[in-house]
């Protein structure tokens, strides 16, 4: 006995002294990642057509934004996609908890980046969600993280929309959809439980014809609703679109105005470069063939148009904007005889700007003499802020910075940029190719009872500068001016007076519309200047119609300058962007009027006489594009009537979301009920559409299989739907323990007289289908 509990005093002691062995944290982790997890996905199609979802998504990002993510991120995603499904039914806490380092790594990657403005913030946000998803790839033991990378994808498509400019990411839609479509059939099998065993499309439970129909709806509605959606005002948020990673820095003196090939030219050279030349001013080089000749300190309009309607047609920009407007550049306010120049060039008169420190934003003083020289009260001018985004797409763009009149913030990315006494902004180097920029203007809205208004009495600032005219200008000029105004009446049937400025310059334009020719001016220095050569040969060429009615004004005593900028350009509904190219080069008048400023007049035949501003309405921007092109072929009636009412419809949409706006909180909550009430009755009319389909479907039909529908419409609705894969007979047998016994006795009934109809050819006549009529009476009755 006393042995007995030696020994086991013995053993208790050896287990005391023997202390259990440690287990480092790696190990507990290790075996932690080698227990399994329930709930793993199997279906290798789902997998592998999710991560060609994404690869899509990063090839359109990398696409639009000229990034090389698509290099490094597809083949590590595939890589770790494969890896990911081998180690699938494992835990893996060691491969999660790297993960989750690497991710707070980048994370803080990226606030670095966007707090100090190393790149333009979407760019940023995609960087970002492509390395957490490669990342991500590791770990896809689950249908929900499946979902996840699904989720990237779409944030990753949403961006590149967003900074796309071109229909090359139609395509990547479209590459994107033919994916997205099988994903969702596929992720709905699993959902059900069915195994997915193969890539071919019966074991895919995908048919191509049915699949080929849905995506053709999908993109038809995509489009329709695209093209009813109205434009409406946006850049509420004052964060624009600057490219941060592009940086114009000083590269010529104040007062030049060189493309970057004339820069290297000259340097090579060895010359100075003061840009008294501009662009176009060496004829032998290729970019006479690619860029305006419009753009320089002093220009030649006798030989400039020529050279320009010469010229091969090339994309320069492209630009984003809340309205149609002229994207003006240059602006003269001395005329030489045979062209215009800049009177106040010298480096001395260029006043520089530096940009926020804190951004990218330059702000723009107003011009003081705008509101300089009327004394009388008047309505206030009606102005309204319009957001411009440009995009260079020309490798040989000059320093000069287009902008819709009249800027007054810029987001460009330089420490500060020159503005000339015209107000026009130059760069302080060549503006290189995919540099964006965003200009906010003030435009002024023209407003034809105000400006009449208007007297003829001018500030010294102005009547300095915009009164010039050559000292040897034929006496023929200012007569022929005369003329032209001297019968005209206005819209009362009154006599214009000359000083009535506005009419005066409205009738002066239209004239020289109506009574000069576009053609080729045979222009001969020895006989004068260009105007009076253009008035005695008749016309001349598009530009020498803007030199006429500068100079003729002027003869008269109303101030004009000669600008030069960009047309529109073509409008492209699908990108929302004005397409510009080197032969939308234009020139215009602008005239001076107290209060209100430069407004343009064009006196070119077959171009309006005023440019497009803010007052027309391109809230439906895309429907009126596709109207444009029906309306050609429907006659003037139909096309004014439509015409006036497209516009008036989306004038009331967009006056009505500028004022919910302007309401604050208030109207976004009426916005918002208004938006319910709307979908509300959109509901109601589209159930009532259905209702009235299936009626008149069921009126077409015979009387046996018309009860049989209302009988299965009328269970539907109580619950109890007939499944596809159920007979008639199965299904009256599901129902019997679900029904009171008359209901039951009436289904049975029902169908067996269907049945005997359809597939025995049973005759119905008058007493049958009163029968029928009965047991659907009494199948409906409450019990």
């Amino acid at each position: 006995m006393l042995n007995a509990n030696t020994l086991s005093l013995q053993s208790y002691m050896d287990t005391i002294q023997q202390p259990r062995p440690k287990i480092g944290a790696f190990d507990k982790l290790r075996k932690a990642s080698e227990f399994t997890i329930a709930g793993v996905e199997d279906s290798i199609p789902l997998r592998v057509l999710v991560q060609i979802f994404v690869f899509i998504s990063i090839g359109a990002m990398d696409s639009v934004a000229s990034s090389g993510n698509s290099a490094w991120a597809i083949p590590l995603s595939a890589i770790a996609g494969v890896w990911a499904w081998y180690a699938r039914r494992k835990r893996n806490v060691i491969v999660k908890l790297f993960i989750a380092i690497a991710m707070i790594g980048m994370l803080v990657v990226f606030l670095r980046d966007l707090v100090g403005n190393t790149e333009e913030t979407r760019l940023l946000l995609a960087r970002l969600l492509i390395q957490l998803q490669v990342l991500h790839s590791f770990d896809l033991p689950r249908r929900k993280d499946l979902g996840y990378s699904i989720v990237i994808g779409l944030i990753l498509m949403a961006l590149a929309a967003t900074l796309s400019q071109t229909m090359v990411f139609a395509l990547w839609l479209i590459a994107f959809l033919l994916v997205g479509i099988p994903i969702l059939l596929l992720d709905h099998r699993s959902r059900l439980g069915v195994q997915t065993s193969g890539f071919q499309p019966e074991k895919m439970g995908i048919s191509l014809i049915p699949l080929s129909g849905l995506l053709a709806i999908v993109l038809v509605l995509g489009l329709t609703i695209f093209a009813f959606l109205p434009r409406l005002p946006g850049f509420q948020l004052r964060n624009f679109p600057v490219s941060v990673n592009l940086s114009v820095k000083r590269e010529m003196s104040k007062g030049d105005i060189l493309t970057r090939q004339q820069q290297s030219q000259q340097q090579q050279a060895g010359t100075n470069g003061t840009g008294a030349n501009g662009t176009g001013a060496n004829s032998g080089n290729k970019e006479q063939e690619t860029l305006p000749p419009l753009f320089a300190p002093e220009i030649d309009t006798v030989s400039g148009t020529k050279q320009n309607n010469q010229r091969k047609p090339e994309l320069v920009m492209r630009v984003r904007s809340q309205a149609e407007l002229f994207w003006r550049v240059m602006a003269y306010d001395e005329f030489t005889g045979k062209g215009w120049r800049i009177s106040r060039n010298d480096p001395k008169q260029i006043r520089t700007i530096k940009r926020n420190p804190l951004n990218y934003e330059f702000f723009v003083a107003m011009p003081p003499y705008a509101s300089i020289g009327f004394t009388k009260k008047i309505q206030p001018i009606e102005s309204r802020e319009v957001v411009q985004t440009y995009t260079i797409t020309s490798p040989n763009f000059p320093n000069l910075v287009p902008a819709a009149s009249l800027p007054k913030q810029i987001f460009f990315p330089s420490e500060e940029l020159d503005i000339d006494p015209e107000g026009m902004i130059r760069g302080p180097g060549p503006l290189p190719e995919d540099l964006t920029y965003t200009v906010i203007s003030s435009v002024v809205a023209r407003n034809p009872q105000q400006l009449r208004q208007m007297p003829n009495q001018y500030p010294k600032s102005v009547r300095d500068y915009y009164l010039q005219v050559p000292t040897n200008l034929s006496s023929e000029v200012r007569s022929t001016a005369i003329s032209l105004v001297s019968s005209a009446k206005d819209i009362n049937g009154k006599l214009i007076a000359l000083d009535n400025v506005y009419d005066v310059v409205i009738q002066i334009a239209q004239s020289i519309k109506q009574n000069y020719a576009i053609k080729p001016l045979k222009f001969d220095e020895s006989k004068g200047d260009l105007v009076s050569q253009f008035i005695e040969q008749g016309g001349g060429e598009e530009s020498h119609f803007v030199s006429t009615m500068a100079v003729m004004l002027r003869s008269l005593g109303i101030p004009t300058r000669y600008v030069v900028g960009f047309a529109p350009g073509k409008f492209n509904p699908f990108t929302g962007l004005y397409e510009v190219q080197n032969i939308d080069t234009q020139s215009m008048v602008e005239v001076f009027f107290p209060a209100y400023g430069w407004v343009a007049f064009d006196p070119v035949p077959n171009r309006p006489l005023f440019p497009p501003s803010i007052e027309e309405n391109r809230t439906f921007g895309v429907m009126q594009t596709f109207w444009n092109w029906i309306a050609q072929f429907l006659p003037s009636p139909v096309n004014n009537f439509f015409a006036s009412l497209f516009d008036s419809i989306g004038k009331f949409v967009g006056d009505l979301v500028n004022w919910l706006i302007e309401m604050g909180w208030i109207g976004i909550a009426f916005g918002l009920a208004i938006s319910f009430g709307f979908c509300l009755g959109g509901w109601a009319l589209w159930q009532f559409a259905i209702w009235w389909w299936q009626l008149q479907r069921l009126q077409k039909m015979p009387i046996p299989q018309r009860t049989y529908q209302q009988m299965l419409q009328w269970l539907s609705e109580q619950g109890k739907p007939k499944p596809s894969c159920q007979t008639p007979q199965e299904y009256v047998a599901s129902l019997g323990d679900r029904v009171s016994e008359k209901q039951a006795s009436a289904i049975a009934q029902i169908t067996q007289i269907y049945q005997d109809w359809r597939y025995g050819d049973r005759a119905i006549g008058y007493s049958l289908a009163t029968e029928l009529k009965m047991l659907l009476k009494q199948l409906k009755a409450k019990i």
